[in-house]
């Protein structure tokens, strides 16, 4: 039953995406979005110290921070990517994070290794050549959007493997609790370089930028939360992989009705390529477990 954590977050995740997009391009810039959602993240996880019961072993409190510096690294890596190209090529991409999982997990718990993971590694690889339009020029038009994409899976691949492995070494709400308090700190040093004040952001933008901080943190809360308490982050992470299907789908079924038009742009055969590089993706993932 616990999988149905990282399901949730799956099904959520794409909207955050949609609403993170809009805002930067209605005016709230990348920074400013950025800031206003990591701010409203944190908010998002700070409740859950009501329902701790585990003093931090402040020994370890390593761990936490080096999870917080990597959740940010991949904060920031996810906002150059929504900003750089299409949420149906970004969201999908984000399901390589799994691959990313297991080379982390062979360092933390190497019994975690799956033996399919050049297969899974090569199956990946196409369906991100199918994601960028299934040719060279299309590829080329979202290679920044994979680069981005795959750093910010570096980063949340290593905080995933933290927050499973090793939360409990510190306590394991405090253990989020903390990862989340630096992102919130670190994210202080986009101030000085905002392109204006918070308050000259347009309304729409702000509540648009708000909103996706809310549901980024509360799919994140989800499934942080059950990594720190049922580990498995392997299992967790081909749940999770999931939104791959989900931002294809989104896009192209009610994007339009979110303030996105990628499906009408890019026409109905773009779409499907990349709706079956998202189910290769998928498989890739499944297969590295298998």
């Amino acid at each position: 039953m616990y999988l149905l954590a990282p399901l949730t977050s799956a099904l959520i995740y794409p909207f955050a995406s949609l609403f993170l997009k809009r805002a930067i391009g209605e005016g709230a810039g990348l920074l400013r979005t950025a800031f206003l959602s990591n701010i409203v993240l944190f908010a998002v996880f700070l409740p859950a110290l009501l329902f701790n019961q585990q003093a931090a072993q402040w020994s370890q409190l390593g761990w936490p921070l080096v999870a917080g510096m990597c959740f940010f690294g991949g904060q920031v890596f996810t906002f150059l990517a929504i900003r750089a190209g299409d949420v149906s090529v970004q969201a999908p991409l984000m399901g390589i994070k799994v691959i990313f999982v297991a080379f982390f997990s062979f360092f933390l718990k190497p019994d975690e290794v799956p033996a399919l993971l050049w297969l899974g590694s090569i199956m990946a690889a196409t369906a991100i050549f199918l994601l960028g339009g299934a040719n060279l020029k299309s590829l080329r038009e979202n290679s920044r959007t994979v680069f981005w994409s795959l750093c910010a899976c570096a980063c949340f691949g290593a905080s995933d493997s933290l927050a499973g492995y090793r939360s409990a070494e510190f306590g394991r709400i405090p253990f989020i609790i903390v990862m989340v308090s630096v992102v919130a700190i670190c994210s202080l040093a986009f101030v000085p370089f905002f392109s204006a004040s918070l308050k000259e952001i347009p309304r729409h933008a702000r509540n648009l930028a708000i909103a996706g901080g809310m549901v980024i943190g509360i799919q994140g809360i989800i499934l942080n939360l059950s990594l720190a308490f049922f580990g498995q982050a392997t299992a967790m992470n081909i749940i999770y992989s999931t939104r791959a299907f989900w931002g294809v789908l989104l896009v192209w079924l009610i994007g339009h009705k979110l303030g996105n038009y990628e499906a009408a742009l890019r026409g109905r055969a773009v779409m499907s390529k990349r709706l079956a590089g998202a189910c290769l993706l998928s498989v890739a993932v499944v297969t590295v477990f298998l």
